[in-house]
């Protein structure tokens, strides 16, 4: 599941989006702070990181369990259910 971080130039803040694919990422979308556009970074993979070529695009595919970590906090910092 493919990991995205955006800046927006607005507010500057970095947030993360989750994609099912790597076709599906865009390079601009709404900033989910203050809905205004919010730009695709690039950044360096992590320690626990491999590098994969996807249609000639590097992505990042990192460990799947800190990926799930990260989200459950997400949805437990929005109130969100475990079985919603």
């Amino acid at each position: 599941m493919p990991r995205i971080e955006y800046l927006c130039s607005s507010c500057k803040k970095v947030f993360k989006k989750y994609y099912s694919k790597a076709g599906a990422i865009q390079d601009k979308i709404e900033c989910k702070f203050c809905d205004k556009k919010a730009e695709r970074q690039l950044s360096a993979p992590s320690s626990k990181s491999t590098m994969t070529i996807d249609n000639g695009v590097q992505g990042r595919s990192t460990e799947i369990i800190h990926d799930i970590i990260e989200m459950n906090k997400e949805r437990d910092e929005k109130g969100y259910n475990r079985g919603d």
